[in-house]
């Protein structure tokens, strides 16, 4: 009976058990509990703030009011603000990547605030503690503090180190350095300075700016109505070029940054000087100068932080192109014709003391030289005449001259004599030029003039890549700016794109913040391959796209593009790589590998390599390189080896330097000799001011509004992921179980929540936010919204 009675208890406080789970509310969400938190602290912060204005607080309040200004003296009018602050930042972490809460930041604010309370002790003088009686100075918390320091150090020591520690919290709570600090201010001041004091000057730069003018609808011309490429984003769609706005407009930096790992730190470089610009002739125009020019990162720290966070954000915007009046004119040199007569008849009497005859019948000037064409006589070997080149020379007085035996497609032998002057062949003349409007391709290079003065132009998309090789100061670096000028004169952000690798951090640096960029210049040697690695990636998911609809290369698919509301353009991308010789010392069969596989493969998907070097020896132009870049440009380099290197011939080594090439097209036998165009650092300024001045600063409404307009292909979900780190096996199998179990939790799934929480690289997170997908534990993105998470697993299920 007792039994029963027993197992009638038990079933009814079961039963009770029961019915008390089943009716208790359902547990809060993580999401829900942080901002409910982050509204306490802001209501805190509000009702604070009345009862210090209206000064009617009743029982609780007044008790609230007098707990702080007793603890905290005249600090107390802080806490208001560090409480909304705080809740804000708790709102807003998850929706932007610049807010962030961390340790270190609540650490920085507390030191912060206690030197504040110390330093307003110190400032009322030494009342024995009465002061904090009544609510002045810093309170108790301040007089217990300057007490304790001053009987351990005294008082002076004591307020050096109250400094000090609010110093140091400053750094903690913007996480910036004490460089970056001084140079905010700095930037700040100098802004102030020349507002206050010049104010001329900022209205006559503003005046000065270049006229802007409409896309050109020439139909040779790139397509100027291409919208930008669609990415799969998550919530976060960063901005690699755009400075982003930070926690506070005093330390706003010149460059958004990413938190650094300890790695990153310990290989921090010290920054070099800022270039100046061009200089003026008033002292306080180039004082201005001197202190707004801001002082660009440390190239590692710039390499390393875009490496882990950049991709091309659609902007749906009609860009304006630069007006050609950034560009300079130069007048045109000019040779008698006495002195052609003159050296006409030089080589007709040269060559008849030798029994040689022959006729000059054609004169052809050009920048540098200018070309005889001479006609031998009936019976005359070529080889007579090839053989007088050093004889010729003697008799010109020339430092040396050229022979072309035949020239092609005439039957007269091309003798290239240097003029007294070499002119100059400026940009402006060049685009301006026939012969550019006539040609064909998107991406045309002006690469200068020949040897009769007509203006030469090719088509980087036709090429479809270039090998540049030459000595030192013979005009590579021009000719890159050439080239890059050129493209930005005619195409905006949303049609090209621009990777560049700078070893030598001198030549490319000027181009970092242009929307044009996708990251900026990589100067990092073990940062290339990682680039190289990304950019074949985008290859192949480049060529997915267009198995899937049916295209062969991009000027089909992008056709395309432009009548279907389905489809999103792709940008041409173009990759500058300026000594190659530091990438092959380097690592030289990853390079080799990557290189050739780009130059094989990525014509048809709108990617081209320019790659440039000083050192054209067998070692760093190998063989494969050769075979995979059939268009060859040479300057003046210093033995016929290395001419024979990167032309399969002799000639190099005869040329003037200052420009003058050998240009060898893919489609042609023989090179032609060109003056190359020329761009002064005043041009290359203003075209790249332009384009930073058209990009507006981005604001979180207007990420947020990016990524909301942003598409994603179902098996292209790595669209132009940065060129990072990639998972290994090793980490995949560590990192994958935690980013199931995190989503979970979190119940949605983006990459921006795997970099912050597993404390990741960007590329890393997007590549599980795949994998994810791939296992059907997540959605597709939506809108650039979170994932919806559709499956969960239990502890013991498979992944």
């Amino acid at each position: 009976m007792a039994r029963a009675k027993q197992s009638s208890g038990r079933k009814s406080a079961s039963a009770r058990r029961k019915r008390t789970s089943a009716a208790s509310p359902p547990a809060l969400r993580p999401e829900h509990q942080r901002e409910l938190f982050a509204l306490g602290l802001i209501a805190v912060a509000a009702v604070t703030v009345v009862f210090y204005v209206t000064g009617t607080a009743g029982v609780i309040g007044a008790s609230w009011v007098e707990l702080t200004r007793r603890l905290l003296g005249w600090g107390a009018l802080v806490v208001p603000l560090s409480l909304g602050l705080l809740g804000l930042a708790i709102l807003l972490q998850e929706q932007y990547e610049d807010v962030r809460l961390t340790s270190a930041t609540v650490i920085g604010t507390a030191l912060v605030l206690l030197a504040l309370l110390v330093l307003l002790e110190f400032s009322i003088g030494v009342r024995e503690g009465l002061n904090a009686r009544i609510g002045e100075g810093g309170g108790i918390a301040g007089y217990a503090v300057l007490a304790l320091l001053s009987q351990a150090i005294g008082r002076p020591a004591a307020f050096v180190v109250a400094c000090l520690t609010g110093l140091a919290g400053i750094l903690l709570t913007f996480d910036i350095t004490l460089h970056e600090l001084f140079s905010s201010l700095r930037d700040s001041f100098a802004r102030f300075w020349a507002t206050v004091w010049n104010p001329g000057q900022k209205r006559a730069a503003e005046s000065s700016v270049p006229a802007v003018r409409q896309p050109a609808t020439d139909k040779n011309a790139a397509t100027n109505d291409v919208p930008p490429l669609q990415s799969g984003v998550d919530d976060i769609v960063p901005t690699p070029i755009a400075e982003r706005p930070t926690r506070a407009s005093l330390f706003q930096r010149p460059e958004t940054r990413a938190h650094r790992t300890q790695a990153q730190q310990q290989t921090a470089e010290p920054a070099p000087k800022a270039e100046l610009g061009s200089a003026s002739p008033d002292n306080t125009t180039l004082l201005t100068n001197l202190l707004t020019t801001p002082v660009p990162r440390a190239p590692s720290e710039v390499a390393q932080k875009v490496l882990e966070e950049f991709e091309i954000s659609p902007t749906h915007r009609a860009w304006p192109l630069p007006s050609l009046d950034v560009l300079e004119s130069y007048p045109e040199g000019t040779i008698t014709d006495e002195e052609k007569r003159l050296r006409s008849r030089l080589i007709e009497e040269t060559l008849a003391s030798f029994k040689v005859e022959a006729q000059v019948v054609g004169v052809n000037t050009g920048p540098a030289v200018t070309q005889f064409e001479l006609q031998p006589a009936v019976g005359v070997k070529v080889s007579k005449i090839t053989t007088l080149e050093k004889d010729l020379a003697l008799a010109l007085a020339a430092t040396s001259i050229r022979i072309e035996a035949p020239i092609p497609g005439k039957n007269v032998i091309g003798i290239e004599v240097p003029n007294s002057a070499i002119s100059i062949v400026g940009m402006r003349e060049v685009i301006e030029s026939e012969e550019f409007e006539r040609a064909k391709g998107r991406l045309k290079w002006p690469l200068g003039k020949d040897v009769s003065g007509t203006p030469v132009i090719a088509a980087l998309d036709r090429m479809p890549h270039a090998l540049m090789a030459g000595a030192t100061g013979t005009g590579k670096s021009a000719g890159i700016n050439a080239l890059v000028c050129s493209l930005l004169l005619k195409h905006t952000p949303d049609e090209l794109k621009f990777i560049m690798v700078d070893p030598k951090m001198v030549e490319l640096i000027v181009y970092n913040r242009i929307p044009h960029m996708l990251s900026p210049v990589v100067t990092e040697l073990e940062r290339v391959v990682p680039t190289l690695k990304w950019a074949t990636r985008e290859m192949e998911r480049r060529y997915k796209v267009f198995a899937r609809y049916g295209f062969r290369n991009i000027e089909g698919y992008n056709s395309a593009a432009r009548r279907r509301a389905d489809l999103e353009p792709l940008p041409y991308i173009v990759i500058i790589i300026d000594e190659l010789a530091d990438l092959m010392m380097m690592a030289p069969d990853e390079v080799e590998t990557l290189i050739c596989r780009l130059a094989q493969m990525a014509r048809a998907t709108g990617i081209h390599l320019v790659i440039a070097t000083q050192r054209p020896s067998v070692d760093v132009v190998t063989g494969l390189i050769k075979a995979n870049f059939p268009t060859r440009i040479a300057f003046a380099v210093t033995s016929q080896t290395d001419s024979r290197v990167i032309l399969d011939m002799n000639g190099a080594e005869q040329l003037l330097g200052r420009g003058d090439m050998l240009y060898m097209a893919a489609d042609a036998a023989r090179p032609i000799r060109l003056q190359g165009t020329w761009v002064s650092e005043a041009e290359v300024e203003r075209i790249v001011q332009f384009w930073r001045n058209a990009t507006p600063p981005e604001t979180g409404d207007e990420q947020k509004k990016t990524g909301a307009a942003t598409k994603e292909q179902p098996d292209e979900q790595s669209s132009l992921q940065p060129p990072g780190e990639f998972l290994s096996s090793a980490e995949q199998d560590e990192l994958l179980p935690q980013a199931i179990k995190l989503v979970q939790q979190h119940s949605r799934a983006s990459a921006s929540l795997l970099q912050r929480r597993l404390r990741i690289g960007y590329s890393k997170a997007a590549q599980l936010i795949d994998l994810l997908e791939q296992q059907g534990i997540v959605g597709p993105a939506e809108d650039g919204r979170s994932r919806e998470v559709l499956k969960r697993l239990e502890q013991g299920d498979e992944m």
